[in-house]
């Protein structure tokens, strides 16, 4: 009995350490909502697109929100956006990638193999 409670919590946590690593919806700006569906319709109607390979990844710095956009089959890099969809160029890059924090998923593309 011991073993079927056990084999049955095991799937229980994995699944809400998964939700745990995505952004609730509420908190995903209408500008980020609107380009996701957009690349899910790409990718329903051509699956060979590549946009599977990505994901929308929330961090914080220096106390506000940025989006990353990260293609893993693309030659460029990667796109930073703010809150409110401009795209940013941090004065530093190196410490913007050192010092961001709270790594949170907002979508990711069913190829995108990064953690």
């Amino acid at each position: 009995m011991k073993k079927i409670v056990i084999l049955l919590l095991l799937p229980l946590l994995v699944i809400s350490c998964e939700k745990d690593r995505f952004v609730p919806q509420d908190e995903i700006p209408d500008w980020l909502k609107d380009r996701i569906e957009h690349d899910e319709m790409i990718i329903a109607s051509n699956p060979k697109s590549g946009l599977d390979c990505a994901a929308w990844i929330r961090y914080k710095y220096e106390k506000n929100y940025y989006f990353e956009y990260i293609n893993m089959i693309s030659n460029s890099g990667f796109e930073i956006y703010d809150y409110s969809g401009n795209r940013y160029f941090p004065p530093d890059i190196f410490d913007y990638q050192e010092n961001r924090c709270c790594k949170m998923y907002v979508w990711k593309g069913s190829w995108y193999w990064d953690d």
